[in-house]
């Protein structure tokens, strides 16, 4: 045993020496010890930890700090999620590093994000009893041209730090649509309805279903995964989301490459 201890240490060491690690937002070198990232980085991501909405997730100025309170939207709407949470707000190098992951096939900062997410995770949920982890899925047109489903790989990353069961192809996608930039709130939901469906029934029904996506603005797209999942029998969708994109932020965000357009999954 002591042996066996001895050659692990030194074979981390020399991997340490000949292959530092770097941080996965902006390349320095960060200590084998403190995750992807490094501390500068870290400490730059605006946490959502600011008083929210007890339902949607979505900052809540002036909402009391003593118990569960829900925003004017969630009061006066019949919503199909139990409780949505958000890890942190899009912006800064978070916001460079999902664009990179997401449209240039950056996996490399894939843990770095999964670390974000499963920071939220145990902040929001603690050790909450879901069954089954489901990403919000992509269409298959999309799947062909990225590659893969960004969500899927969050979720991959998460269900692997929570011991919670991944299920990666009950929800699909079963109709490819546009963007939703330029749409209103409204225009978003009817854009997205009958878009998505469960193909596996037995798989969700009468299970406590984790929802895991990358972003969301509007959450037209949460909420209509969210129902599809109530109506195929899940007793309870909590909803989990990497970053918040700001509602009166820009639509579209240019960059050397593709157009990142909103809520574009």
């Amino acid at each position: 045993m002591i042996l066996r201890d001895g050659l692990s240490f030194v074979a981390r060491s020399l991997s340490a020496l000949f292959f530092p690690r770097t941080c996965s937002f902006c390349d320095s070198l960060v200590d084998c010890s403190g995750g992807a990232l490094c501390g500068e980085c870290y400490s730059a991501i605006k946490w959502v930890t600011e008083s929210v909405c007890d339902l949607c997730g979505r900052p809540f100025p002036g909402i009391s700090a003593k118990g569960p309170e829900l925003c004017g939207s969630c009061l006066s709407s019949e919503l199909p999620y139990d409780k949505v949470r958000y890890a942190a707000h899009y912006e800064g190098e978070l916001r460079k590093a999902i664009v990179r992951f997401k449209y240039y096939g950056g996996l490399y900062v894939a843990d770095a994000l999964g670390q974000v997410l499963m920071e939220a995770f145990f902040r929001n949920f603690g050790h909450a009893d879901f069954d089954l982890i489901v990403p919000v899925p992509i269409h298959r047109k999309r799947l062909v041209s990225r590659g893969f489903n960004q969500a899927v790989v969050l979720a991959d990353k998460l269900s692997h730090g929570t011991g919670i069961g991944l299920d990666r192809i009950s929800l699909c996608k079963i109709k490819d649509t546009p963007p939703q930039v330029g749409l209103s709130r409204r225009e978003r939901i009817e854009n997205l309805r009958g878009t998505l469906a469960v193909c596996r029934e037995h798989a969700v029904r009468n299970k406590s279903v984790l929802l895991v996506d990358d972003v969301a603005t509007s959450g037209a797209t949460i909420r209509e995964a969210s129902k599809t999942l109530k109506k195929a029998g899940a007793t309870r969708v909590g909803v989990l989301v990497l970053a918040l994109r700001s509602l009166g932020g820009p639509e579209t965000v240019v960059t050397d490459g593709p157009v990142e357009t909103e809520e574009s999954s």
